[in-house]
């Protein structure tokens, strides 16, 4: 349903169409935010649904500097964007089931993958819990209030 792959920053027009609505304000920027991000330690990807251009989301190679309880070097998911046009079709969650084969394949040293969400997005963390994420110890202070972080077993 749908495919993942890696978005160059050459490319970032491909996801510019991806909108921003009122619910998911608070919880993520809007897309010309996420892909203005020039720090070489963040990979850009897109979820497609055919040969539409259904989501982004990066990868953080070093999310130690979001979390700092995590080593150095561990990865991070961060910036999930599902266009708001796209919101409510399976999508997110069609995206987060193919993404642990997805990271097995493009970044293979990795054992693991952590996030933050925002506490107060349920919908997301109950989307994260359906598809293996795990809530792994104390909340953290975010961008918008208090965050869970969260790991996903890749072995």
């Amino acid at each position: 349903m749908i495919t993942i792959q890696p978005l160059q920053r050459a490319q970032k027009d491909r996801v510019a169409h991806l909108i921003l609505t009122e619910p998911q304000y608070p919880f993520v920027g809007e897309i010309h935010e996420l892909t203005a991000e020039k720090d070489p330690q963040t990979d850009f990807h897109t979820g497609l649904r055919g040969e539409t251009h259904v989501g982004f989301f990066k990868i953080d190679r070093d999310f130690s500097r979001v979390v700092d309880r995590l080593p150095m070097g561990t990865f991070g998911f961060r910036g999930l964007l599902i266009g708001g046009q796209y919101q409510g079709l399976g999508y997110g969650t069609a995206l987060l089931t193919a993404l642990p084969d997805y990271l097995r394949k493009t970044y293979p040293e990795l054992t693991e993958i952590w996030l933050s969400v925002d506490k107060a997005n349920d919908r997301a963390i109950r989307c994260y819990e359906k598809t293996g994420w795990l809530v792994d110890g104390p909340g953290r202070d975010g961008r918008s209030g208090l965050e869970q972080v969260m790991r996903l077993g890749l072995s």
